[in-house]
């Protein structure tokens, strides 16, 4: 597992020098799915994947089917993520994780390489070079397939500098959320991050709440900060409104085209002039699916016992669903199901001694009862 880790975070800096031919760029993109190759399976993801077969060609979306087969891919091999021992792998790849947090602020401070420029300006890059440069500010995505991506490693190493209460890793991590400037996984990791380690409540219940803090934080940012940032200077893209104003936008073209039947049976998005990335998820999953086929969608997800791990990211999952529709990123949605499906070490030691602690107290209750 350490291998496809390595590749999955490490491959889209190597595809880079291919921009010189697009033929040979995307021929080898397809490597990374290399990864999921596992001889078992998921039974229960076999079903998910015909059930939503079947909802979006009823909805008649099923253009949009290969939007999702590299989602389908990785619900295929949760066993393999299932086998897969978290803290020992992020152990592994601490100096893997030196090495691109450096990489992206060295592209922060001295700008991006003659690689990264050819191929942002061959078009063949995620997004038009003006998205690279917001609020006058660099944009470091170091290895990774785009700037999400990167914030989402560090997340993820967060959470384990903070198991492992590494305080200079935990401060350096927290400094690297903030350079790489994915807005969404930032606010929704600060989100997770306290109801995990400060609120420290572990359930379906509280899981919620962190979603409507999440809702919250994404509200205002749709209706109160464009009142303030139209009245005072922009100073980084952190805080820029107009980065954020574009998906604000298509959400609401799509909610003028579409009529409110659309909330329970979704739409032809083809047939309405409409793309198939809304920037939100729970848009994308309502529009796609219907308000029930999306609720099945997100929950099959969300299936597993919830733990301090899960709910850390399940909590930035829920977040920056906000933000993004997420399960098209093959490479984000492969970060994602290894820190959810993995096993923990901590978590195990921690239930044993719990159940050790416990043991002593119901052997004096049952002598006593004899």
């Amino acid at each position: 597992m350490f291998f496809r880790f390595i590749l999955v975070n490490v491959f889209s800096f190597i595809k880079r020098f291919f921009a010189f031919n697009a033929g040979i760029y995307n021929t080898i993109v397809f490597i990374p799915l290399l990864t999921v190759l596992t001889p078992r399976i998921s039974k229960n993801s076999i079903l998910f994947v015909l059930i939503i077969s079947i909802i979006l060609f009823f909805t008649g979306n099923i253009n949009s089917y290969g939007n999702f087969i590299m989602y389908f891919l990785l619900l295929l091999a949760i066993p393999m993520f299932k086998r897969a021992n978290f803290d020992e792998l992020v152990n592994k790849s601490i100096p893997f994780f030196i090495v691109v947090c450096l990489y992206g602020i060295s592209q922060k401070i001295f700008g991006y390489s003659p690689v990264e420029i050819n191929w942002i300006q061959s078009g063949l890059s995620f997004a038009d070079e003006r998205e690279f440069i917001g609020g006058g500010d660099v944009r470091p995505f170091s290895t990774f397939a785009s700037m999400p991506e990167f914030t989402l490693f560090i997340a993820i190493f967060l959470y384990y500098f903070t198991i492992e209460k590494k305080r200079w890793y935990i401060i350096f991590a927290v400094i690297m959320l903030y350079i790489a400037g994915s807005r969404g996984v930032f606010i929704s990791t600060l989100i997770a991050y306290f109801f995990t380690f400060f609120v420290k409540r572990y359930s379906s219940w509280y899981l919620f709440l962190a979603f409507l803090a999440s809702l919250t934080i994404f509200l205002c940012l749709v209706f109160v900060f464009p009142i303030i940032f139209n009245s005072q200077e922009e100073t980084t893209r952190m805080l820029a409104y107009g980065t954020f104003n574009g998906r604000v936008e298509l959400l609401n073209r799509v909610l003028e085209t579409s009529s409110a039947s659309y909330l329970f049976t979704g739409v032809d998005i083809k047939s309405m002039g409409l793309e198939p990335t809304f920037d939100n998820f729970y848009f994308m999953l309502t529009a796609h699916f219907g308000v029930f086929g999306g609720l099945y969608f997100l929950f099959f997800f969300l299936r597993p016992k919830v733990n301090k791990k899960n709910y850390y990211f399940f909590a930035i999952f829920l977040g920056y669903g906000f933000y993004a529709d997420m399960v098209f990123s093959y490479y984000l949605m492969f970060l994602f199901f290894f820190a959810i499906y993995s096993y923990s070490d901590s978590l195990i030691s921690t239930k044993s001694q719990l159940q050790t602690s416990l043991t002593p107290a119901n052997n004096h209750l049952s002598n006593n009862i004899c």
